[in-house]
């Protein structure tokens, strides 16, 4: 199962390769994944659907969820046809689980974020067998969900919008609705819960390991995600 569906969307198919393995009619292809779920309609979520129609992965019925109003959205434009025709687009209703496996859920959380399309944008709470985590790549501010802290409280693991560490990133563009880290650090300082910060711009000093602001990331309390990274559940 994928979390959003990035322009990056080969490449993380490939990652997952081994686990993948190949297509049962055409060995030379990757078996396509189980299914995807996408948070909200912004590039980076959806830019890899076209890579699922006819010209590349050519995916049959595969289970794509979504907010009905993303769904919509997408099937009234043509542009997107080709790559949508043979999925299978499923609506999310906000709170209601989804069976992954007998003990595996995935429940959509809704969460304010900027919402040009009025589509809205959700978090997902996933349930193992023994642990749970909250995938959360895209928020607007931290005090405009007031259930953020009882949530985050209430999982295993917590991979929170990291976008941006300072708003001078963004070199005179107008401000791109995302808590800062710095205000990320300050607000959950006093949780428990292992907070796993994702989603970095280009443009954030997270990702130079050796910058200043790397080093103010204090595992195991904080954590800047990693590709190839497992999280039991």
């Amino acid at each position: 199962w994928l979390l959003d569906a990035t322009p990056d969307l080969k490449h993380q198919l490939n990652l997952l390769a081994d686990d993948l393995v190949t297509h049962p009619n055409r060995p030379q292809r990757l078996r396509q994944p189980d299914g995807i779920f996408l948070t909200h309609a912004h590039m980076g979520h959806v830019g890899g659907l076209p890579q699922l129609g006819p010209e590349a992965l050519d995916a049959q019925q595969l289970p794509v969820f979504a907010s009905e109003q993303l769904i919509d959205l997408l099937q009234r434009n043509e542009l997107w046809q080709p790559a949508i025709n043979n999925l299978n687009l499923i609506a999310l209703i906000p709170h209601q689980p989804i069976t992954l496996a007998p003990d595996l859920h995935l429940t959509p959380l809704p969460v304010p974020h900027r919402d040009e399309w009025g589509v809205g944008t959700f978090a997902f709470h996933i349930q193992g067998p023994t642990k749970s985590l909250l995938y959360l790549p895209d928020i607007d501010a931290w005090n405009q969900w007031p259930d953020a802290e009882t949530v985050i409280k209430s999982v295993d693991y917590a991979f929170l919008d990291a976008s941006f560490w300072s708003m001078d990133e963004l070199n005179g563009r107008t401000a791109v609705a995302h808590p800062l880290v710095t205000d990320t650090l300050t607000h959950f300082a006093h949780l428990d819960t292992p907070i796993i910060l994702t989603h970095l711009n280009h443009t954030n000093p997270l990702l130079n390991p050796n910058s200043p602001q790397a080093r103010q990331i204090q595992p195991p309390h904080f954590q800047i995600a990693q590709t190839g990274q497992t999280f039991p559940l």
